[in-house]
């Protein structure tokens, strides 16, 4: 059997890869630890944590005082969850993200459950009829599904939300990096995301905005190293964005994303995106006729990067037996481009789905 040496990595989905130039930033800060770490340190807090903070903020279309840098997203949605009051009434997706979900159910909010029948369209008018049916207070839903690449329409369900007095969470993880986003043009009081994936930023940091009216009604009840400010000579405790940041910051993961971004705008968010669903849209086309069971139709209404296939007839071997890198899981390959792959990556994985029925 003829197998390919050369590595074709289609796995964004599961962890994005690091670039070099954005390694050697964080190398960087960290080699001037070897001689003088206390001061190093220091320059990075007066220096460097505000402006990274302003690179975030500016990423995402959002001031930077509305923004936390977390180490990941269930950090700081777990936060926000002990914020609330408890007696909300809240929409979740039934397939959504374990850790976008489970902290509404332990602490027993009561849940209305949206779901896709078909395991990938999520009905607009199903969200809709749930908000009016059941008085609901807060709907919560991922920008895109790990378990499907279905992608929502932020605007469209954030102005629903803001209709009907809705406050919006929105877990950006399987999105940020890969779609264009400005919060300043969204209804989305909460937004929150881990940086491993799409932003290609690797582990151990996350962001978390909340809108000024979310954290005016809702002040945070959790603290770290940014809650005390300094008020007429003496510290205080001063709730903020900022509180929900840990005692001490991830200096080194926090270059590396802030190395990313610069990175990515250097190529351009409108380019990024424009590129992914292309190179989907090529994958789709590809398969047309092929007997695979996609999730989802073939065409690339409320598609993401991300697609899946069925794993039948030893179709997840054959794809790792030529060296293509994918998510198989519960039955699933999972298949998921950025913005390194190619025309040539995508052509490759169809010659091999295609001499897997020749």
């Amino acid at each position: 059997m003829e197998t390919s040496s050369t590595q074709i990595y289609l796995n964004t989905a599961s962890c994005g890869l690091v670039a070099p130039a954005t390694v050697a930033a964080a190398t960087q800060l960290y080699a001037s630890f070897e001689t003088n770490s206390s001061t190093r340190s220091e320059e990075w807090r007066t220096n460097e944590e505000g402006r990274i903070r302003q690179v975030i903020a500016d990423f995402i279309g959002a001031p930077a005082t509305n923004v936390a840098m977390v180490p990941n997203f269930s950090w700081g949605m777990n936060g926000i969850i002990q914020s609330l009051k408890g007696t909300e009434r809240v929409l979740l997706y039934a397939r959504d993200y374990p850790s976008f979900v489970e902290p509404f159910r332990i602490n027993k909010f009561a849940i209305t459950w949206v779901d896709a029948p078909d395991g990938f369209n999520m009905e607009i008018d199903a969200v809709r009829d749930a908000i009016c049916n059941n008085k609901v207070d807060i709907v919560a839903l991922s920008h895109v599904q790990w378990s499907s690449g279905y992608k929502i329409d932020l605007k469209e369900i954030g102005d629903l939300c803001r209709a009907h007095g809705v406050l919006f969470f929105v877990d950006a993880t399987q999105s940020m990096g890969a779609c264009t986003i400005n919060l300043a043009e969204l209804n989305i009081d909460v937004f929150a995301a881990s940086n491993y994936k799409w932003m290609n930023a690797g582990f151990g940091t996350g962001i978390l905005y909340m809108a000024g009216s979310f954290l005016a009604k809702y002040p945070p009840v959790v603290g770290g190293h940014n809650s005390y400010k300094m008020v007429d000579g003496v510290m205080g405790y001063t709730p903020s964005a900022q509180s929900y940041e840990p005692g001490h910051p991830n200096m080194f993961g926090l270059t590396l994303l802030a190395a990313a971004m610069q990175h990515k705008n250097g190529l351009g968010m409108a380019w990024i995106e424009q590129h992914n669903l292309q190179l989907a849209e090529l994958l789709l086309n590809g398969i047309k006729g092929l007997p695979l069971t996609l999730l989802g139709n073939h065409t690339m209404a409320h598609r993401s990067p991300i697609i899946y296939l069925v794993d039948e007839n030893g179709l997840g071997d054959h794809i790792k037996q030529h060296n293509i890198i994918v998510t198989q899981r519960n039955g699933f390959l999972r298949i998921s481009t950025h913005f390194y792959n190619t025309e040539a990556d995508v052509q490759a994985l169809v010659n091999c789905l295609q001499t897997k029925f020749a």
